[in-house]
């Protein structure tokens, strides 16, 4: 069982598909996100999973729901808008 739902980086996602979070996000729009869910990730996993997940050399397993655009500035990616 994940400790976040169905995972963080899944969950935070459906928030932004669902119109919760606007897009372009930061690592900060993730902690608060968390934080309003009642989740405690630590800092550095807040710090790198939007990161992580945008990443095409990260992990060839890891999904890739986001596109770095930037100055820390990310957006969904199309596998996540599915």
């Amino acid at each position: 069982m994940r400790k976040y739902g169905d995972g963080l980086n899944v969950e935070f996602a459906r928030a932004v598909k669902e119109g919760q979070i606007p897009e372009p996000f930061t690592k900060n729009d993730v902690a608060h996100f968390a934080s309003y869910k009642g989740w405690n990730p630590s800092p550095r996993y807040i710090n790198v999973l939007l990161s992580n997940s945008s990443s095409l050399t990260h992990s060839l397993t890891y999904k890739k729901y986001f596109i770095a655009l930037g100055d820390g500035l990310y957006q969904l990616s199309e596998l996540a808008k599915r």
